[in-house]
């Protein structure tokens, strides 16, 4: 069994690496041509249009659930409605180019087609019900010196090889050896023996997939493992669109944030947008059109010739750097250089690369600001510089959604 095992992780990562190194180099692109002050500057305003673009800006950015907080939380402070910023905040982790181009390799067309219009739909939907019954939107802005990007082939590429990668490879890794441990262990006919079909298995995935954390491109290869053991299409839908959408560390953010009727509203709106749409799945899609799991990564082979074999280097060595990286010992470093560091504080709230890239560009934008250092794991910030203004700084992490303290 363990044979069989390594097997199938091995030739599921082989199948998947030119589609993921694909995502990963239009997200790079993506990266380099829009910025912060191109988000925020377009949807600032009450209303319909507002929605509809943070919606569509949200759509094709690759940030997990815990990866957008601060980005929406900054949106937010710096002057975006609450209608605008919960449209965002649904839309952006539903999907992504990255796992959009994963979900046509391995789960066909239709999906990969169906699930940026539900993401749409449902960022445009939550944004709507959020400014109708939220509490009344803030009218000022948080008044913090944010310099303007300049973002060039080499950070793009960057992001591309090396941030982007660190936020997926480790929940991606643990989708592929959980899909692996459910097609070896799980019966081919389990959810139809237990009656867990239609509507008792939408409710019973959506429910289950809230509270826990899986990226969009993770939930891919899980969702295809569920219906080849005979999960309906619509409720392996509703895993694809609730299980990326939120989490139980992204659900407390937001009601620090946003409120508790936000909360109550974002959560509706992903479970029942969820539910109706993976019904409508159900009903028009003929899960004969589905490949199955051996056969989806061969769909499009010819296309990639030799690209396919380069790919396939590229996530091995992209993978060795991630896991090196992650466990790497750094807070021992950190802490010995402490006392070198003109400002010492710890970072709460950030949970992947996109927080603490988001938390230096923060830090960076203040006066006097040198050179920082930041350990995810732990929040220890070291900075330096000449003249800094403590004041300034905490003011400015905290206008992108986390709290500070003082290293002790």
């Amino acid at each position: 069994m363990i044979n069989n095992f390594s097997i199938e992780v091995s030739q599921l990562f082989i199948l998947m690496a030119p589609y993921l190194i694909l995502g990963f180099l239009i997200s790079g692109l993506l990266y380099i041509v829009t910025s912060k002050e191109m988000i925020t500057n377009n949807i600032g305003n009450p209303g319909i249009i507002s929605i509809l673009k943070a919606s569509i800006l949200g759509v094709p950015m690759p940030l997990c659930s815990c990866g957008v907080i601060p980005v929406a939380t900054s949106m937010y402070k710096r002057g975006a409605t609450k209608g605008a910023t919960l449209s965002f905040l649904i839309s952006t982790p539903q999907t992504g180019v990255d796992s959009i181009i994963l979900t046509w390799s391995q789960m066909g067309p239709q999906f990969a087609v169906i699930r940026p219009i539900v993401a749409l739909i449902t960022g445009i939907l939550g944004g709507i019900v959020g400014e109708k019954f939220a509490e009344k939107d803030h009218k000022a802005t948080t008044n913090v010196n944010h310099a303007h990007e300049k973002k060039g082939i080499m950070d793009g590429l960057k992001y591309t090889f090396i941030t982007l990668p660190q936020d997926i490879i480790n929940p991606l890794i643990k989708g592929i050896l959980l899909s692996d441990l459910i097609a070896i262990l799980v019966p081919s006919d389990f959810f139809i023996s237990y009656k867990l079909t239609g509507l008792v298995a939408m409710v019973l995935i959506g429910l289950t997939s809230i509270p826990i954390y899986v990226c969009a491109t993770a939930s891919v290869p899980i969702a295809m493992t569920l219906i080849s053991k005979g999960l309906d299409p619509g409720a392996a839908f509703v895993f694809l669109m609730a299980g990326p959408a939120t989490n139980a560390a992204t659900i407390s953010v937001i009601m620090n944030s946003l409120g508790k009727k936000i909360i109550y509203i974002y959560i509706s709106v992903i479970f029942a947008s969820a539910i109706f749409f993976g019904t409508l799945i159900n009903i028009f899609l003929d899960p004969a059109t589905i490949p199955s799991p051996l056969s989806a990564g061969h769909l499009h082979g010819w296309l990639w010739g030799g690209f396919s074999d380069i790919s396939v280097i590229l996530m091995v060595l992209i993978t060795l750097y991630a896991t090196i990286n992650h466990l790497s010992p750094k807070s021992k470093k950190i802490a010995s250089h402490t006392k070198t560091a003109d400002l010492s504080l710890i970072v709460k709230g950030m949970t992947c690369n996109h927080c603490k890239e988001t938390a230096t560009e923060a830090i960076q934008s203040c006066d006097g600001v040198e050179k920082i250092s930041i350990n995810l794991e732990t929040g220890n910030t070291l900075i330096y510089g000449q003249s800094i203004n403590e004041t300034q700084i905490i003011e400015s992490i905290n206008s992108v959604g986390f709290s500070v303290s003082k290293f002790e």
